[in-house]
């Protein structure tokens, strides 16, 4: 059985409801309730009729009555999520009982109405419904995508290390690191998805930089400084064409936004910067201490832990910081995080994980050290 990648509701249009009840009373009254707050109602006395209706055209959600001749509301609610897993369907009863309410639910219904209801019962169960099947549906969107943007992703990160002349691999193996923090936040399947393109492509907008200021062997002028901090926004602007990509290019801008409010591009401080930049944001500056790099050699791990701890709360979100120190060991070597989480990460990320070995060969980074201004 192929699941329906149809979103629920798209744009302006008004939702679909197909109504299906035996009394036309009933349905008058939904219909007239339907049409006044927006909805575009279709309604039907006969449950193989409805069949028929949405085999011919799509609806965002079903109202149907339990209690029908020749075929009940359970059995046409099974019909129905056979032609479409995830649609939202509120079943109608005279007669509610816990019961009733089980089998319902067993049935794939969305919700329940009780007769006689009023006009804002009905509204609430709708609203309940279409919001519940609009997260499915992103949520299984989001599964479906995040290879395909993986894929994207790695693939514009190369062409940043090969420009870069660094030893390659970097930007993937951020990505894995914030993807692995946000996992700790508790943060949900989409949000980590984004984060870890996020760290992908961090520095897609370096790409845009002059090879006279990326590639120089020694500190920045002041003019210099101000075209490579060009990249976060460079990257954003990359990103923001692509909607799918959008939340991801609100952290790519802002990943060198300061806690304090002195960063850039905007001078976000606090919680106001995206919780994906301010994840990366650890990681990439812990990476940069600890990379080789053409005008310094990698800075001892004590030092750079150190300079996290200098920093948080003024550099870096302190709970980030933490965060990350529940996911990098002190030799620089990844955490194992509790069972259910490792399983989901290696399943769910389409690149090779790696536990053990240097922090030199695993975190590697773009951006140089902090203890130069962040480039």
């Amino acid at each position: 059985m192929s699941w329906d990648l149809r979103s629920p509701h798209i744009g302006n249009s008004r939702p679909r409801v197909l109504c299906v009840d035996d009394e036309p009373v009933i349905l008058q009254i939904l219909r007239r309730l339907l049409e006044v707050q927006g909805f575009e109602p279709v309604t039907c006395g006969d449950p193989l009729a409805a069949i028929v209706l949405f085999d011919e055209s799509p609806f965002d959600v079903v109202i149907t009555d339990i209690h029908m001749p020749g075929m009940d509301g359970m059995a046409l609610t099974r019909a129905l999520h056979e032609r479409q897993p995830d649609l939202p369907v509120v079943v109608v009863t005279g007669h509610g009982t816990v019961d009733t309410a089980i089998q319902a639910l067993r049935e794939g219904a969305s919700g329940m109405l009780i007769k006689p209801f009023t006009g804002e019962e009905l509204l609430g169960e709708l609203r309940r419904a279409l919001s519940s099947s609009q997260m499915r549906y992103e949520a299984l969107q989001y599964r479906y995508m995040s290879p395909v943007l993986d894929s994207i992703a790695l693939t514009l990160s190369t062409a940043i290390e090969a420009r870069n002349l660094e030893t390659g691999e970097h930007c993937r193996q951020l990505g894995i690191l914030s993807e692995r923090m946000a996992s700790v936040l508790g943060l949900d399947e989409r949000q980590q998805m984004t984060i870890r393109i996020g760290g992908y492509l961090h520095d897609i907008g370096k790409i845009g930089i002059a090879d006279a200021v990326l590639l120089k062997p020694g500190p920045l002028t002041d003019t210099e400084m101000a075209e490579m901090r060009r990249h976060s926004e460079i990257g954003a602007a990359i990103l923001e064409v692509y909607e799918a990509m959008s939340d991801i290019a609100q952290i790519v801008r802002h990943h060198h936004e300061r806690w304090d409010g002195r960063g850039y591009p905007n001078a976000l401080a606090g919680l106001s910067i995206p919780l994906g930049g301010r994840i990366i944001a650890v990681a990439d500056a812990f990476s940069a201490m600890t990379s080789d790099r053409i005008y310094r050699a990698a800075l001892p791990l004590d030092v750079a832990w150190a300079e996290l701890s200098a920093n948080s709360g003024t550099q870096f979100d302190p709970e980030s910081v933490a965060v990350f120190r529940q996911v990098v060991n002190e030799d620089g070597t990844l955490r194992t995080l509790a069972p259910t989480v490792e399983r989901h990460l290696e399943s769910d990320v389409p690149v090779a994980m790696v536990v053990g070995g240097s922090v030199q060969s695993r975190l590697p980074m773009l951006d140089p050290s902090p203890t130069q201004p962040a480039q």
